[in-house]
């Protein structure tokens, strides 16, 4: 903690961001929930459109993000109180956990544009399809994690998290491994990310042009991508840039600590956004909850005539 720093400001400062953090909590949990609901209505559903592999990825997406936000009381209780008083096993379990669950369920979404990326501009649907290749997709972003806390242990130098002085539990400024991680997200995976959405756009417009079709639906999927991408990069870059700052400040922490909680809540926005059968499920939902039976006819057949490319486009999102 910074000793220099007026006592009354990092109090009023640290009570700011624990009551941000629990005004958002509660949004932030229903909006994964009800994806997760969505995506089990769509499976009840006999019209279900959603490919399996999709379908993994959208499950273990949501479900980190509800494992780290059952987190966050912890964490609005250390900034309430000022100080770590639940013990050093809590405080590492934490640490750990956030560690996993905020790394993957980044790269569980980057899946799914890249599956997608594989079907349509690289026509490698079977390899897609496989059972092999969906376990190693679902492994990656959990195995960097997993070995970093393996070879701390095996090497007697696990990260110690909890400063027993300031009784304060730094989750991620003081933890060099997790930045590694964070950098090569913001470097890498997601300009990756970025450029599997220009690829596959370029890709659907050019067919369209060589097959003399409309492209007003390829229009409407340029805008949903446009939207994924800004929403994307607002997300993931500035607590990045954060992430790499050295300085062991508890209020810088907070600070980065909040901006690396927003894929929380920008993941399942993008989650409806790539997938319309999702959408369409919930809109279900919300009507099934409104008027308490459902509508016939809802699912419109009108708008999957316009590209067939498009149409391969949406069913593998």
């Amino acid at each position: 903690m910074n000793q220099s720093s007026p006592c009354y400001c990092i109090a009023v400062y640290l009570n700011l961001c624990a009551t941000s953090k629990a005004m958002l909590l509660v949004p932030g949990f229903v909006l994964n929930v009800f994806v997760l609901a969505s995506l089990a209505s769509s499976f009840l559903s006999r019209r279900s459109k959603i490919k399996k592999n999709v379908a993994m990825f959208i499950l273990s997406s949501t479900t980190c993000n509800i494992i780290n936000m059952t987190l966050w009381p912890l964490m609005v209780h250390w900034r309430d109180r000022g100080h770590w008083a639940l013990g050093w096993t809590l405080c590492e379990i934490m640490v750990n956990v956030k560690h996993i669950t905020s790394s993957a369920s980044f790269h569980y979404t980057f899946f799914i544009s890249f599956s997608v990326y594989l079907t349509i501009v690289c026509g490698w649907s079977r390899v897609v399809d496989r059972k092999t290749f969906l376990a190693l997709q679902l492994l990656f972003p959990i195995v960097p994690v997993l070995i970093k806390g393996l070879t701390q242990h095996l090497l007697g130098n696990a990260a110690n998290h909890l400063d027993v002085v300031n009784r304060t539990c730094f989750s991620y400024i003081n933890d060099r491994a997790m930045r590694i991680l964070i950098l090569v997200k913001i470097v890498a995976f997601v300009p990756l990310n970025l450029y599997f959405y220009a690829h596959i756009l370029h890709t659907t417009f050019r067919s369209a042009k060589q097959m003399n079709r409309s492209q007003a639906a390829n229009k409407r999927l340029a805008k949903t991508f446009g939207v994924i991408s800004l929403i994307t990069v607002i997300a993931h870059i500035p607590g990045g840039a954060f992430s790499l700052l050295a300085e062991q400040k508890i209020c810088l922490e907070t600070v980065m600590e909040f901006l690396q909680d927003l894929p929380n809540l920008s993941s399942p926005i993008i989650l409806l956004c790539m997938n319309k059968e999702l959408r369409d499920q919930c809109v279900l939902l919300l009507q099934r909850r409104a008027c308490s039976q459902h509508r016939p006819g809802f699912f419109s057949t009108g708008q999957h005539k316009t590209l067939p490319r498009s149409e391969t486009l949406q069913s593998n999102l």
